[in-house]
């Protein structure tokens, strides 16, 4: 009868940062490129989880393919709290706070999350992805179409204080320039 196979290392904290900022580099990161394969993107951010790793793990606990399984996890959670977050502001009263909406969104987790009454755990890894063009919040603002012939197809922002300006975010440079960018400090 074959071993029984063995269970890995907890990862830690510290490790799902690496593995975050790592995704983050390489996701974000136009000089590397957009046409590359599933396995050219794992190696190159397995490299800089490795760069970024604290030295709790190193190259012989964690493969490439521990890491890509670990990021599918970490999205996936990271998805549903962005969504519950988003659905907490929605509902958000003139008269909540910040923590308000954050305990709303909690509740939500616990409610929509399979299974039921699991809690979000990666607020680490959040404060990190949150900010990635993927889950920008400047494009989920809510919004109401007014159907009456005098505001016809005219959005207005529910939301939008007089004195509150918001600034989109910058643009992201183009791989060709991040490229010439790369190339120009390889120089220096």
């Amino acid at each position: 009868m074959a071993p029984k196979p063995q269970r890995g290392v907890n990862w830690k904290p510290q490790e799902d940062e690496a593995l975050c900022r790592g995704w983050v580099f390489v996701s974000e990161d136009g000089a590397i490129g957009t046409n590359q394969s599933n396995d050219s993107f794992w190696l190159c951010v397995y490299q800089n989880f490795l760069e970024n790793d604290p030295g709790m793990s190193g190259a012989g606990v964690r493969s490439q393919q521990a890491i890509a399984f670990l990021f599918k996890i970490i999205n996936q959670q990271c998805s549903l709290w962005k969504a519950c977050t988003t659905k907490a502001n929605a509902r958000h009263v003139s008269d909540s706070n910040l923590e308000d909406v954050d305990m709303n969104a909690k509740t939500l987790f616990l409610n929509d999350n399979k299974p039921l009454n699991r809690s979000f755990k990666l607020y680490h890894a959040w404060q990190i992805l949150k900010d990635c063009p993927k889950w920008n919040e400047l494009c989920e603002s809510p919004t109401q179409t007014f159907k009456d012939s005098s505001h016809s197809g005219n959005t207005v922002n529910l939301e939008e204080d007089e004195y509150d300006v918001v600034m989109p975010t910058p643009r992201l440079l183009g791989r060709d320039k991040q490229k010439d960018e790369k190339k120009e400090r390889e120089r220096c």
